[in-house]
């Protein structure tokens, strides 16, 4: 992997603790890391804990970042691992009330009525994934969500982009199988293809 001049000096910075180089690094950071950990914890004061959880976590881990991968990488990683033990705590306690709202909202306004059947379908799509298992449930979001191609997931995933088309062909059927029936979620599925 090519990477721009002057990585090596930034990983460097990052190592000897520079804490500008830090702070940069964070802010530069930070919207994919809020977009990546509401995708995978759900809104709300869950999702502003989460995502300074994973900062705090990335600040420590820079302290060992080589340059080795991009930034972006090792903050998707440290994402997926704070995001897994999340969602294993919860699972432990039967904490099933997040509700994860995974698509923005509708660019178009429309009428309260079919803005509340689309927060149900949101509803029962989190739940659709909720119940698979974590490797697919990061595929179908990073493609069919974060619109990411296989390979682009593979490299984040650290995975073959088959082993990833693999994982979302699975997620997807999954999804289709439990969601068919509901109108909204297979127009967005067809969408997303």
């Amino acid at each position: 992997m090519v990477r721009p001049d002057g990585d090596e000096e930034r990983a460097a910075k990052l190592r000897a603790g520079d804490r500008a180089a830090l702070q940069a690094a964070l802010a530069e950071l930070l919207p994919d890391v809020r977009r990546w950990t509401h995708r995978f914890v759900g809104p709300g004061a869950a999702l502003d804990d989460a995502t300074q959880d994973v900062l705090i976590e990335l600040a420590r881990a820079l302290r060992r970042f080589e340059g080795r991968s991009s930034l972006r990488t090792l903050a998707y990683r440290v994402t997926v691992r704070h995001a897994q033990r999340r969602r294993e705590e919860a699972r432990r306690r039967q904490d099933r009330e997040r509700p994860l709202e995974l698509l923005p909202p509708p660019l178009d306004r429309l009428d309260p009525e079919s803005r509340a059947m689309q927060r149900e379908a949101l509803a029962r799509l989190h739940r659709c994934l909720e119940r698979m298992p974590d490797k697919r449930r990061r595929a179908f979001v990073l493609c069919a969500i974060e619109g990411l191609s296989p390979q682009e997931a593979a490299e984040l995933e650290g995975t073959s982009g088959t082993t990833m088309r693999s994982r979302l062909l699975h997620a997807r059927r999954e999804v289709e199988r439990r969601l068919s029936h509901d109108p909204y979620v297979a127009r967005w599925l067809e969408g997303a293809s």
